[in-house]
């Protein structure tokens, strides 16, 4: 029988759509991407025990501090860039590739790969391997990293000299793999005396180091340790460097200080400082620290184990019998960036003038040196007794009639002249507050006297009336044209006087001479004199940018709305601080100073009425403010400051 040729074609129809049954590609894997997602995060937090592993987790857990503790404790950022399965008839993988980095100073950036094998009855699981950590990793390596030391950045004068640079220096301190714990805590008792540091706190360092650490006591400039040091048990003298000024004091309230990083800078630094650093701790030092500190370097190497950490897992698949390496391989390498030096307006020999002048003054004393047209500050120094507390920039307190000043350009304000007379009695009551001249005040200038004589002679009473005369914020107004009693950054730590606005009553009273809520700094009032004898509002500045121009920070806000002081205004003013030198208690500047203002103020010390010591002035070149703490008044106490220096 002849064959039908559409039956014979059903059956193999049939078929293939069988066999195609039997071939239909597999479900679709689980997701990895939870456990990836996971795996990551532990990488970045260093804490690997929720990670389900193939193999024991302890194994993959001491793996994995094996081959990161030279790290120093940093750990990377870990992101997840993509998921590749692999399926068989018997196994599903999956390929996950991380992108890590890490903060070194500079990026250290790598992708590393993690294999995830799905367990039918657990689950995806990590097959550990430390190339998760880094690629070039196996059984027999692991990593270190050392950062070389950026050099810090030098503090420059004027002329472009270095002020503050790196000096030789000799730390000394206890190194405890020398002698045994408990003698290591007698020596740095016995160390502690010849130093001259705490001993209770450094036997605690000391007690609490690392057992071969080299705990420093004191660093000395090189040549100045005591005597003695070298027969203490346990005692070492490490030389070094130390970005240091000229000598101990000089204008370190304003320069400041650098030195090795504490344990408090350690641990608020958020990771930036480690053992050995060295930090700016006070003045320029601090407030510029990150731009002279430059950046240190990182390099990380790939290095051998130590032989009791080899584990040989899993066996390199590039030689059946790997040889222990033996030299470090550098997987990474950026040079250290040195910090950038610091061009300021300091002039070395009027700065080492200005101390050689406090040397003269009794307790705290200050002066503030400033170029009479630009306002640059030339120097600041504070006398010994000051120690290296920056009462030149930063001083806070009453500047007595040193701030009738002010007062007088209020009053010009109003429509007075130099030659508007003012009632200039022995006492003056304001809201009950009796207000009188200062002791020895010359009893011939009470009664009426003119504007300039009020000034030049210090009146307190006649002030005081003229200052009820004008306006709540006329005070506060006249300062700002001034250049006091609004603040600038400059950089470093500075204070430019506080005016209270508005005033009434005694309040007003009290301001009208410099006392009361009132407080300048001897910057401030350095500010004042240099604005009107130059005939313009000064605002200082020690920093200079990359151009020569005066540093702005880099988040400036815009200047305060301030009233310029006019030309003429200026000229009133010189023409009252002149008259301060030639018929006023400025009379030891004459021939020295073109202009000048004494202050007195009082304040309450422990219950004793003590009294502040003020003068300023200005030449041709300078302006000039000196400050006595405890001093008899301007005229005895500030002003043989300044003719000592001007002389």
């Amino acid at each position: 029988m002849p064959v039908n040729p559409k039956r014979g074609v059903i059956p193999a129809l049939l078929l293939g759509l069988a066999l195609s049954a039997c071939t239909a590609s597999p479900p679709p894997p689980p997701d990895a991407s939870p456990l990836a997602d996971a795996l990551a995060a532990a990488l970045t937090t260093g804490d690997l025990s929720s990670i389900p592993f193939v193999t024991s987790a302890d194994v993959a857990i001491k793996e994995y501090g094996i081959v990161t503790k030279g790290l120093g404790g940093v750990k990377p950022t870990v992101e997840v860039a993509d998921i590749t399965y692999t399926q068989s008839t018997d196994t599903t993988t999956a390929s996950v590739r991380l992108n890590q980095t890490y903060d070194l100073g500079r990026n250290w950036q790598f992708p590393s790969l993690a294999t995830l094998y799905d367990d039918p009855s657990k689950g995806w699981q990590v097959l550990w391997a430390p190339t998760i950590v880094q690629p070039a990793l196996d059984g027999y390596t692991r990593l270190t990293v050392s950062h070389p030391s950026a050099t810090r950045g030098q503090i420059l004068a004027a002329d472009g000299s270095p002020i503050v640079y790196n000096r030789p220096v000799e730390k000394v301190g206890i190194d405890k793999s020398q002698v045994t714990a408990e003698q290591a805590v007698a020596s740095a008792r016995q160390l502690a005396k010849l130093v001259d540091v705490n001993a209770d706190t450094y036997a605690t360092q000391v007690a609490n180091g690392g057992p071969r650490q080299f705990v420093i006591a004191i660093t000395y400039r090189q040549g100045l340790v005591p005597k003695g040091v070298s027969n203490v048990p346990g005692a070492l003298i490490q030389p070094g460097t130390m970005s240091l000024g000229p000598s101990k004091t000089f204008a370190i309230g304003l320069l400041g200080s650098a030195g090795d990083a504490t344990a408090e800078d350690i641990a608020n630094s958020g990771g930036k400082f480690s053992e050995g650093d060295i930090v700016g701790h006070t003045g320029l030092q601090a407030s510029q620290d990150s731009a002279l500190r430059g950046t240190d370097g990182a390099v990380v190497y790939l290095t051998p184990r130590d032989p009791a950490d080899v584990m040989a897992y899993p066996v390199p698949t590039d030689s059946a019998s790997p040889s222990t390496p033996t030299d470090k391989k550098v997987l990474f390498n950026a040079a250290a960036i040195d910090g950038a030096d610091l061009q300021t307006t300091l002039n070395v020999n009027l700065q080492a003038k200005a101390e050689k002048a406090l040397e003269q003054a009794h307790g705290i004393a200050a002066m503030v040196v400033l170029d009479v047209n630009s306002g640059a500050i030339l120097a600041a120094a504070n006398s010994s007794a000051a120690g290296a507390n920056p009462y030149a920039t930063t001083g806070r307190y009453a500047p007595g009639s040193t701030f009738k000043i002010v007062t007088a350009l209020a009053l010009l304000r109003t429509g007075k002249t130099l030659n508007t007379k003012l009632n200039c009695p022995k006492t003056v009551t304001v809201d009950g507050m009796t207000f009188k001249n200062v002791t020895g005040y010359e009893p011939a200038h009470n009664g009426s006297i003119t504007l300039r004589q009020a000034v030049a002679w210090s009146c307190n009473t006649a002030m005081i009336n003229a200052a009820m005369m004008v306006g709540p914020t006329a005070l506060a107004d006249a300062a700002a044209s001034l250049g006091i009693g609004v603040d600038h950054d400059l950089g470093f730590a500075s204070f430019f006087g506080s005016v209270p606005s508005p005033t009434e009553g005694t309040a007003q009273a009290g301001a009208g001479i410099g006392q009361g809520t009132v407080v300048m700094s001897p910057l401030a009032m350095a500010v004042e004199a240099a604005s009107v004898a130059s005939g313009h509002t000064v605002v200082p500045y020690l920093l200079m940018d990359d151009i020569g121009q005066p540093w702005q920070p880099a988040d400036a806000t815009p200047a305060p709305d301030v009233t310029p002081l006019t030309s003429h205004e200026a000229s009133q003013l010189r023409e009252i601080m002149g008259a301060v030198i030639d018929i006023g208690t400025g009379a030891t500047l004459k021939g020295l100073a073109k202009g000048a203002k004494t202050g007195t103020a009082e304040f309450t010390d422990n219950g004793k009425l003590k009294t502040h010591a003020w003068m300023i002035c200005f030449t041709d070149k300078y302006a000039i403010a000196a400050y006595v703490h405890v001093g008899q008044s301007g005229a005895a106490a500030a002003g043989p400051l300044i003719r000592s220096f001007l002389s």
